[in-house]
């Protein structure tokens, strides 16, 4: 059965009695072209170990499967989960595992997983913080994400950029590779998709603790609309706000979103320094 066809899709569905949840998220993949360019920028090596986050009817998986060495196929949907046993049936390779992937210890599953997924929209940003906060576990990632966000994830600094894109870009090079539209879902979005591919970096880009970075960008990214010198002041102080931007040699103007992640870093490391942020 051609599981990116519209009509087989509507079939499969019709015949176990499901109606899909708009919580959920769930749009399928429903272009065989479009596939096909995802397993390309995969590009799955034959001994890898792949999860695949939000399996759906399995159509990403099959295609997948043949690929890798092993692949977890994680869905949350109990009523999808025996479709996605059924079409899997012929990989001896693959575990579907029922549940939810953000609460999915991945240390539980191996080290230097590829992780790859159609992601539901609303859980995107989550998911994304997870493999920063797991990236131990995670050498890449590929997803099918919404278009919007997955082109601030990669803006350059400026008003376009998203303080997950930098939070990302300190532990992962990120790349956005191609739009998909949104024609090519069963049943269609409201909006297009954009495919982005996540590589672990050997090293962070940052010097200060995880979760002090992690504070700091959200301290800083706050109030888009303020500038450095008001949004440093209203958190900490005249005073401190003032001496941060002298002895980092800052523009007291510019606003968080048009700053390197070097000055990020730097303001973070001052910040901890004078134990204004703490890592928890």
């Amino acid at each position: 059965m051609n599981l990116t066809s519209p009509s087989a899709i509507r079939e499969i569905l019709s015949r176990r009695g499901i109606r899909l949840k708009k919580e959920l998220g769930q749009h399928f993949l429903a272009d065989g072209n479009v596939l096909r360019k995802i397993l390309a920028a995969i590009d799955p090596k034959g001994d890898e170990i792949a999860v695949e986050v939000g399996a759906g009817i399995g159509t990403l998986t099959c295609a997948l499967a043949p690929r890798v060495r092993r692949l977890y196929a994680v869905e949350i949907d109990r009523r999808l989960v025996s479709i996605l046993r059924d079409h899997c049936t012929g990989f001896s390779n693959v575990q579907v595992i029922p549940g939810d992937f953000l609460e999915l210890p991945l240390e539980s599953l191996d080290s230097g997983l590829l992780v790859a997924g159609n992601l539901p929209y609303a859980i995107t940003s989550e998911v994304l913080l997870k493999l920063v906060r797991e990236r131990e576990q995670v050498s890449r990632a590929v997803f099918l994400i919404q278009w919007e966000v997955a082109r601030k994830l990669v803006a350059p600094p400026g008003p376009e950029r998203s303080r997950l894109g930098v939070h990302l870009s300190a532990y992962y090079g990120l790349e956005l590779l191609f739009r998909v539209p949104r024609g090519a879902f069963f049943p269609p979005p409201e909006v297009d998709g954009g495919v982005v591919r996540l590589v672990r970096l050997a090293e962070p880009r940052i010097s200060t603790p995880e979760k002090v970075f992690e504070e700091a960008l959200r301290v800083l990214f706050s109030a888009r609309r303020k500038t450095l010198r008001r949004v440093l002041s209203s958190r900490f102080g005249r005073e401190a706000a003032e001496a941060l931007i002298a002895e980092l040699g800052l523009d007291p103007g510019v606003r968080a979103e048009s700053l390197p992640l070097e000055a990020l870093d730097r303001i973070a490391a001052w910040l901890h320094s004078r134990g204004l942020l703490a890592a928890q």
